[in-house]
């Protein structure tokens, strides 16, 4: 197993684990927000290991730029239906106490999903691997959404009410989904442009 197989993986057990938390918080908490966000990570999971599978296959260059577009079109999927979840943590002031034990493990989650997106954009420019550059991607995924969620529960665990609280929500939550929606959108463009690049060059002349 390669280094870079082995971030894989360990960033793949992290999801999981996150999104075991969520759930058991769902569970217990009756937190709709917390279900609504394991079944993303589920999710995330799922497409994080749909690359790596493809990683470790000796595919072609079309192939992995297909698998890199098909996975950045349900990163942007995904990112819409999450959309749901800032509607009801900013917008309806949805909410639910979340004990401090539970917040410190999403804030310890919310710092190892950072410093792996941060890690995986250095690496980035030094590969030229399609399913790598879109694990990358999900990582930065994974950050965003784990840093929109610890605010929104956080501020409120903390005696954060009223206007404050508010104004953080909607901000954090507009900046995280144009986020997503961006970088998911640019992967899109640049796989479509990389697969035309491959069709163009493979054409009879």
């Amino acid at each position: 197993m390669t280094r870079s197989d082995g971030r894989l993986w360990a960033r793949l057990a992290a999801n999981l684990a996150y999104a075991a938390l969520n759930a058991a918080g769902g569970v217990l908490l009756r937190s709709l927000r917390m279900g609504a966000l394991a079944f993303y990570y589920l999710l995330l999971s799922a497409l994080r290991l749909y690359l790596l599978h493809g990683h470790r296959r000796p595919l072609g260059g079309r192939e992995r730029w297909r698998r890199y577009r098909l996975g950045a079109a349900l990163m942007l999927l995904l990112t819409f239906a999450l959309a749901g979840i800032f509607y009801a943590t900013t917008v309806k002031g949805y909410r639910a106490d979340v004990p401090h034990t539970v917040l410190y493990a999403m804030a310890a989650y919310t710092f190892y999903a950072v410093i792996s997106a941060i890690g995986g954009l250095v690496r980035a420019r030094k590969s030229d691997d399609p399913l790598l550059l879109g694990g990358n991607a999900l990582d930065f995924a994974a950050a965003v959404v784990s840093v929109y969620t610890l605010q929104a529960a956080m501020i409120p665990a903390f005696g954060g009410t009223g206007a404050f609280s508010a104004v953080m929500g909607v901000c954090v939550g507009a900046g995280a989904f144009l986020l997503l929606v961006g970088s998911s959108a640019a992967m899109l463009i640049q796989g479509t442009k990389q697969l035309r690049a491959l069709d163009a060059n493979s054409a009879p002349q």
